[in-house]
C-alpha cells in the first residue's frame, strides 16, 4: 500500500507552509506526482468562561472570501513551541481571555490529502479576562463574540458554523456534559 518517493521538488516556501510537487512509485510499480504541503503545526481551543459562555473569534477568511465564527487557533510559532504554549498565546491574543485550566481533547489531522498539518485541539475551562493581553499579528483583525450553549447548538444547526476544527470541539465539549 505505500507509495515510493522518486523525486521531491520544493515549488514555495514561507514561514507558514512549504509546497511540494513529488514524483512517486505507486504500489503497482506505475508512477504519479503528489502535490502536499509541510505545515509546522496548530493548535486551537474551545474557550469556557467563569460563567458558562462560550467564546468565539469572528473574522474574514480570505481562502472563502466569508467572515467566519470559530475557535481561537493558530500555528506553531516554531517547531520547538507545544501546542499548549500556542493555544495560551491564541486564546490571549484573539480574545483577550487566559485559562489556568486547559486540557487536551484531540489531535488531527487537517487535511490529511493534501497536508501534514497536525491541529491539537484543547478546551479551556474558566476563563478570565486579563487587563493587557497580548495583541494579534498585526495583519489579524479578529473580534471576540460570547455566547450561551444553546446559542452556539442553532449556530451549528443553521450551519453557521463550518469551521471543522470548531465542530469537532464543539462536539467534544457536548458530550462531556
Amino acid at each position: 500500500m505505500r507509495e515510493k518517493t522518486k523525486s521531491s521538488n520544493k515549488v514555495f516556501s514561507n514561514d507558514f507552509l512549504t509546497l511540494y510537487l513529488d514524483e512517486v512509485i505507486l504500489p503497482d510499480e506505475n508512477e504519479s506526482s503528489r502535490v502536499y504541503v509541510k505545515h509546522p503545526g496548530a493548535a486551537a481551543v474551545l474557550p469556557l468562561t467563569t460563567d458558562g459562555k462560550i467564546i468565539l473569534t469572528e473574522q474574514f477568511r480570505y481562502p472563502i472570501r466569508d467572515i467566519t465564527l470559530e475557535v481561537p487557533a493558530g500555528k506553531k510559532d516554531d517547531i520547538n513551541e507545544s501546542g499548549f504554549d500556542c493555544v495560551k498565546r491564541e486564546l490571549e491574543e484573539e480574545t483577550g481571555y487566559q485559562s489556568d485550566n486547559i486540557v487536551h481533547v484531540v489531535d488531527t489531522h487537517t487535511c490529511l490529502g493534501y497536508s501534514d498539518e497536525l491541529l491539537e485541539l484543547f478546551i479551556a475551562y474558566d476563563c478570565y479576562k486579563v487587563d493587557n493581553p497580548l495583541q494579534p499579528d498585526d495583519d489579524e483583525f479578529i473580534r471576540p463574540v460570547l455566547f450561551d450553549y444553546d446559542e452556539v447548538v442553532s449556530l451549528l444547526k443553521e450551519n453557521k458554523i463550518t469551521d471543522a476544527k470548531t465542530i469537532i470541539l464543539f462536539q467534544h465539549y457536548m458530550m462531556s456534559r
